[in-house]
């Protein structure tokens, strides 16, 4: 489209304009349902059993209450389409109120969405519901297109939902990685990326024609140039010899000792970088392997969440698959917002969640 920013890049696919000779973009519906509360939980039905999960003051002694939580706060988790569940909250006042989200959508790997999971002993496979197949077919019909279709109205919507000083991680692979960054720049500002962040999970296996293909990407935006961000660092096995620095007249400078020689200090942490090669993936022997097909790691998440949000803050997931963000934002002291519209996949969320027992202690251990 035309565009008198002659720095202007814009990715285009089929139906993105419904009328190119006025350069209008597809209108995004945006509906107002009201949301049918299944069940409110707001005491521990078990002794430390959903300690915190709906009650703030389970997880905070009134003197560290955190602030702006207000202690009437219920967290969602939500049955339903993402674009109708973030259309609704959006009507319903809360543009504007989430501090972080993370999202793991579908990579455009296929329209094979059959749930495969693991309760107890027993092997459950969940074939899609009416609705599930329905709205899949409409994600995949029309190829890549149908796709950026469907991710660029939930972006949109996303952004919308943002706190000012909120970050969306969008987490994907080579297959629409490339193309879902170019979108992101159109809809939150080339200004406002951050970093793409390159988890290499350490998957076993091998590859006759090619490389083997050995890790995802986050794509990390924020909304404005004042996000929260909290740098995170991790531990060394033995130190590195590093220049020792101060600040002198705003400016970052080496230090030297009285013969003018550089000082060096020993440093047994380092900051975490946009490499992230030291967090595995969910396998049989992890406590909290679900065996769901497209679970994370909580180290993953935690390490997310640390850096982009602060106790009290509002996290989301619109894609909650098995439960992993919410159940870390729990651990964590954040107070959450989770939907999917697999009915299976809320459950074996909320069974996840109902199942944490002295979290803040459990994320302790983690690190």
């Amino acid at each position: 489209m035309a565009n008198n920013n002659k720095k202007y890049v814009e990715l285009i696919w089929a139906d993105k304009y419904d009328r190119f000779e006025k350069g209008e973009k597809m209108p995004i519906e945006r509906p107002n349902l009201p949301f049918q509360v299944v069940e409110t939980i707001n005491k521990p039905r078990i002794k430390d059993l959903e300690s915190g999960l709906f009650d703030p003051e389970k997880v905070y002694p009134e003197t560290e209450y955190p602030p702006n939580y207000p202690k009437d706060w219920k967290n969602l988790l939500i049955w339903g389409d993402n674009k109708l569940v973030m259309s609704s909250l959006l009507k319903q006042g809360w543009a504007g109120k989430i501090n972080l989200i993370y999202i793991d959508p579908p990579f455009f790997t296929g329209a094979d969405f059959t749930v495969r999971t693991k309760i107890g002993d027993e092997e459950i496979e969940k074939e899609p519901s009416i609705i599930e197949e329905r709205a899949y077919k409409d994600t995949w019909s029309g190829g890549i297109a149908s796709y950026l279709k469907y991710m660029y109205e939930r972006l949109v919507l996303m952004r919308e939902l943002l706190a000012e000083n909120g970050s969306i991680y969008v987490h994907l692979d080579w297959h629409v990685g490339h193309y879902v960054k170019l979108m992101m720049d159109e809809i939150f500002g080339y200004e406002n990326f951050r970093n793409e962040v390159v988890w290499r999970y350490g998957k076993i296996a091998s590859s006759t024609n090619k490389f083997l293909c050995n890790h995802d990407v986050l794509l990390f935006y924020t909304k404005t140039a004042n996000a929260i961000f909290n740098p995170q660092v991790t531990k060394l096995d033995k130190p590195i010899k590093r220049l020792a620095r101060t600040v002198k007249d705003g400016r970052l400078v080496n230090v030297k000792d009285e013969k003018g020689n550089l000082v060096y200090v020993e440093k047994w942490e380092k900051l975490i970088d946009d490499v992230w090669d030291d967090i595995p993936i969910v396998m049989h022997a992890n406590p909290e392997f679900l065996d769901f097909g497209t679970q994370k790691p909580e180290l993953l998440i935690k390490r997310i969440i640390e850096t982009s949000s602060n106790p009290g803050d509002i996290v989301a997931d619109f894609f909650c698959g098995s439960g992993t963000t919410l159940a870390v934002a729990e651990k964590l002291g954040r107070r959450w917002i989770g939907c999917d519209l697999s009915k299976f996949a809320i459950q074996v969320t909320r069974k996840r969640l109902l199942d944490i027992h002295n979290s803040k202690d459990l994320m302790e251990d983690a690190k």
